[in-house]
Formats: structure tokens, sequence, C-alpha cells
């Protein structure tokens, strides 16, 4: 989504705010699932269409007699898998959160094929796929957590105001530092490395993307979890602080964290425990991880880049003291190293012959 569309997806999804308060409580998300279903008409006929065959068709395959559990969710995965991939192959079509709403379906599947959660209703399927603020940016916010949300959603002025600052610290982080400061810094290095080699100036322009992208994509995100504190409703947090991460490790359980506790639920720990292979659970994880955003050879080997880095980074914390870990001498050479290896995966990959 560029950042024109982007304008007009945010101040549809403020609208949210009066409705879901002006509307009586018992009604109030009928209207904002209303409300999404119509500005995803305007916005993405597409995806108003495969969310709208998501939200009418998973309660009705989830629902009945236990007979036949796990073929119907095998095949309701293989469905919402086959949906995304199309999705992603269909040249010309703007898909809004195609990604973020599937991922959300595949959890309820899986935690219903596990017994862990009943059959959402219909209803329950509306409010919970039908939410504009998390559409764009996610986060992958889980089922029950939602329903708790708005079972104990009320006014608060408090919460109603923090919504509001972090919708502000939002705006300067997407609108500010990504899309003007980086955009910015990224065209000078351009020039100034126009005479380095390829392989350094890639690996330094990737740098600032990493930058670039953690300010976007963090940004869209307190934009959407300050319009959904404003409405009530308290969502799972998708970033803590990953730039102060000591190494790999640590850095991955603080990026987009709703997605990788998605992948550790629903491909690391099954992988694992199949495989008794820690490495092959992390090699699986971040495949996943990798395909999510696009399928591609690319990010197929970005996948093993990353899975590599995460496997030297635990060798080195077994090598050196605990002591030494947390020591603030550190933090720095963590950040910079974490950093470095990030923004490496594209000059190698590209040394491979495989462009991005």
């Amino acid at each position: 989504m560029s950042v024109l569309d982007y304008h007009v997806f945010l101040l549809l999804s403020l609208v949210c705010v009066p409705i879901s308060w002006s509307v009586p409580r018992a009604h109030a998300f009928d209207a904002v699932a209303g409300w999404t279903a119509l500005c995803l008409v305007v916005l993405s006929p597409a995806t108003a269409l495969w969310l709208t065959a998501i939200v009418l068709g998973l309660p009705k395959l989830l629902a009945g007699r236990d007979a036949r559990r796990g073929p119907r969710a095998v095949l309701a995965i293989l469905l919402l898998t086959v949906g995304l991939i199309v999705s992603r192959a269909l040249p010309g079509w703007a898909w809004i959160g195609g990604a973020f709403f599937t991922l959300r379906a595949m959890h309820v599947v899986i935690e219903w094929w596990m017994r862990r959660l009943s059959a959402p209703s219909l209803r329950e399927s509306l409010h919970y796929f039908l939410f504009l603020p998390v559409l764009a940016a996610g986060p992958i916010h889980r089922l029950p957590h939602f329903q708790h949300q708005l079972r104990r959603r009320r006014w608060d002025p408090q919460m109603f105001f923090t919504g509001a600052e972090r919708i502000l610290l939002g705006l300067v982080w997407f609108y500010v530092v990504a899309s003007f400061v980086l955009v910015q810094v990224d065209a000078r290095l351009a020039w100034y490395l126009s005479d380095v080699a390829d392989f350094w100036s890639v690996w330094a322009r990737a740098a600032v993307s990493w930058l670039e992208l953690f300010f976007a994509f963090s940004g869209t995100t307190h934009l959407a979890l300050g319009i959904s504190l404003m409405m009530g409703l308290k969502l799972e947090e998708n970033f803590d602080r990953p730039w102060a991460a000591r190494n790999l490790v640590d850095f991955w359980t603080r990026w987009h964290m709703t997605l990788t506790h998605w992948v550790r639920d629903y491909a690391f720990r099954p992988l694992t425990a199949l495989t008794r292979s820690p490495v092959v659970g992390l090699l699986g994880a971040m495949l996943v991880v990798g395909l999510w955003h696009e399928f591609s050879l690319y990010y197929v080997l970005w996948a093993m880049w990353q899975s590599l880095g995460i496997l030297l980074s635990q060798l080195v914390n077994r090598r050196i003291g605990a002591r030494w870990r947390r020591s603030w001498i550190t933090a720095p050479f963590g950040f910079l190293a974490i950093l470095a290896w990030l923004s490496a995966a594209r000059p190698v990959i590209e040394l491979m012959g495989v462009g991005h």
C-alpha cells in the first residue's frame, strides 16, 4: 500500500472510533464490521470478496459435529494457503492485509482443531475479521484475546487519550521519519556510494532500508493500536524495542512479535516436536516468515541466511559469559552486529544471482 493510499485507509479507520461509541454497545462492533466491509468494497473489491468468504465460510466449515475434524481443518488450511498464494500472484489487484487476515484465520482453524477454541459464530467472525484499523499493518491478534477485550470494553478517558498519543507517535514515525527523513538519507547515500563497489553500496542501503522498515511498520502499528485503544480495545503489541536487543535471538523475539509468536506456536514447536530437531524447527519457522512476505526464491534464501545468523548467535552466547552479554559496553556492538547481519542478506543473495 502506497503512502497516498494509506492516507485514505487511515482516515477511514479513524471513523471507526465515533462509530464504536455512538452506536449502542450491543451493536457497536456490528456497525464497525459493516463500515469495514463498505470501505473494503470501495478500496479493494478483491480483498472484500476473499475476506467475506473467510468470514462466512469458517463458521460454517468448523461448526457441527466433531466427526472429520482433522480433514476439515486440513481443507481450511489448504484453501487459506491457496487463497494467499493466488492473492500474491495476481498482478494489478490491490490487496489490503491479505497475509495478516490469512494468518488470523489459520490461527482460528488450528486452535479449533486442537480443541482449544470453539468454532466462532458468524457474528464473532464478523467482529474479528472485519476490524478495519488492523487490516493493513496488523497486529496478528488472537481471537480469544479480542473477544475478551470486547467483553470488558468500557469508556476509559485515560485509555482514549493514550490511544491518541500513540496515533501522534505513529504519524511522526511513519510520515516524518520513515517516509521523509530516511528516504532522503537513502537518496543521499545512493549518490555518495555511486562509485563504490555494488556489494558495499547495496549493504549500506539495505541497512537504511531496515531502519526505514522499522519506523514505517512500527509507525503504522502504533496507529492501529492507538485507534483500537480509542475504541476501548487493548490489542497485542507488535514491537518491543527490537534495536535494544543484544543478539539476533533476542531481536526476533522483539520484532513483529505477533508474527513470531504465530510462527513459534504453529511452525517451530510442531516441527521441532515432529523431527526432534530445533534446527529443523528454526529453518521451517524462518521459511514461513520469509514466504509470508513473498513467495519467491529470494525469501527462501533470506530465511536460510537469517536462520544461520540465529544459530551463530546461539553459539556465541554459549561462548561468552552472562555478565559480558548484559554489559552496557556490548549494547552498541549488539545493535551494529544485528543490523549488519540483517542487511547483509540482500547483497549476499544478490551475489548468488537472485534479485529482490
